[in-house]
């Protein structure tokens, strides 16, 4: 089963010439907006605002300034997105329901991210944990 060719119907294989679907699920993330409880952000924010001022977030996989235990594991990577970079997540959905992120600040620990709210159309018990 392959998907080379981008079919809508997504991986396909040919039967007789024919396409035949392969019952395998698609993969959905909200790339571009935060639905539900956040942990499904995948975009590419990097920055919070706090006090008037930008500050670029910590890297996920770092320890300084801020020391913290959302490191990038196979769980973490595959739930939440976290890995060895520093974009906007939401690894911790109990306490916050939108993507954050530890900041670069020595002075102010972490910080909600200025992430568009995906409209009533997104559906976040279509996403799977797969990446």
């Amino acid at each position: 089963c392959r998907n080379s060719d981008a079919s809508p119907q997504g991986p396909h294989c040919k039967v007789a010439g024919m396409d035949s679907p392969c019952g395998i699920p698609q993969c959905v993330w909200d790339v571009e907006c935060s639905g539900g409880d956040g942990t499904g952000y995948r975009g590419l924010v990097n920055s919070v605002t706090a006090d008037g001022e930008t500050i670029v977030c910590q890297a996920w996989d770092r320890d300084s300034p801020h020391v913290h235990f959302y490191h990038p594991s196979q769980y973490n990577t595959a739930t939440f997105g976290i890995g060895h970079h520093n974009y906007c997540r939401n690894p911790d959905p109990r306490s916050t329901l939108t993507p954050w992120c530890y900041t670069s600040s020595f002075w102010v620990r972490s910080a909600p991210c200025s992430v568009s709210t995906c409209d009533a159309s997104f559906s976040p018990t279509s996403s799977s944990s797969s990446l």
